[in-house]
């Protein structure tokens, strides 16, 4: 019988083991693809050539894929939404205003995260999961995300367990349109897309009796698309040269419904311009610096 993709099912926690409630509703399918750790040695002496041979560690299994999602609004203010365990396991801090907000910031720890993926029946189990994610909006679109997670498996092969029975988040996500509020400054821009790259930088920790995925740092920032206003947006190229910080907000949704993104100290590390169907199309890539300990950015459903 073949095995079918549409029974794709992923389940994360941070922390410990995920149930079906820790379900992740993806707005596309998951693959795990396990790396095996081998090499290649020769054994010289005899004047043979073609003599390579490859060596395997079966002990050292570990998988790198991305999880694509939108992010849906809370289902109450005050009330964590369905991928608050992936923000966790990227080493994001929650906090939980009652009936207001929830926020997301760095500060928390990484590299304790647990992932089970299905497909038709058959799972793949990793430990020790760390990840960094982007958050990506363009006019006419929900507001999306990708993480991107590495992790270990105590072994290649697939096992069978029945997919299960699970909830998705039926919640919608806000759709970036011409009232979405992008402001640099203060001054509000006519952006058409945006992108926030946490910038985490996971490194890998493999000796005798110790496995584990560990961030390292991270160098978030932000870039802005924009059509370029005449005259106006020249003070891009000065804000560049002066090494201006500005603080930025981005705005997704209502009141009650809304996303927001605030990175209170960005500075300027890259502007280019280009044509977008006969406009002058300006974009700025912002470095999310931190200006009081983990205060890159902060991102909030409320």
């Amino acid at each position: 019988m073949n095995q079918l993709t549409l029974k794709n099912t992923v389940l994360a926690k941070n922390g410990g083991a995920p149930v079906a409630g820790d379900v992740i509703t993806t707005n596309g399918l998951v693959f795990v693809n396990p790396k095996i750790k081998s090499g290649d040695y020769k054994d010289m002496g005899n004047g043979m050539m073609g003599a390579t041979k490859t060596f395997i560690d079966p002990n050292w299994v570990n998988a790198e894929f991305d999880i694509p999602v939108q992010m849906k609004k809370s289902s109450a203010l005050g009330t964590a939404p369905s991928i608050d365990e992936m923000f966790k396991m990227c080493g994001l801090d929650e906090t939980i205003v009652a009936a207001t907000s929830v926020a997301y910031a760095p500060g928390g720890t990484a590299g304790t995260g647990q992932i089970k993926v299905y497909t038709d029946g058959y799972v793949r189990a990793l430990s020790g999961v760390a990840g960094s994610f982007k958050i990506s909006g363009k006019v006419g679109e929900p507001l999306s995300a990708t993480f991107s997670v590495k992790g270990f498996l105590a072994s290649a092969e697939a096992t069978a367990e029945a997919n299960p029975t699970v909830t998705l988040d039926t919640n919608t996500a806000p759709v970036v349109t011409k009232v979405t509020v992008l402001t640099v400054g203060g001054t509000e821009l006519n952006a058409d897309s945006f992108d926030l790259d946490s910038g985490i930088q996971i490194k890998e920790l493999y000796a005798m009796n110790i496995a584990e995925y560990y961030v390292d740092d991270f160098d978030p920032s932000i870039t802005v698309s924009a059509v370029k206003i005449k005259g106006t947006d020249e003070a891009a190229w000065a804000d560049f040269t002066a090494g201006t910080i500005r603080a930025i907000i981005v705005q997704v949704g209502v009141a009650g419904a809304m996303i927001e993104l605030s990175i209170p100290y960005a500075m300027l590390k890259d502007v280019s311009e280009a044509d977008d169907n006969g406009n002058v199309k300006i974009t700025r890539t912002f470095r999310a610096q931190a200006s009081a300990g983990n205060d890159n950015y902060t991102i909030t459903y409320k």
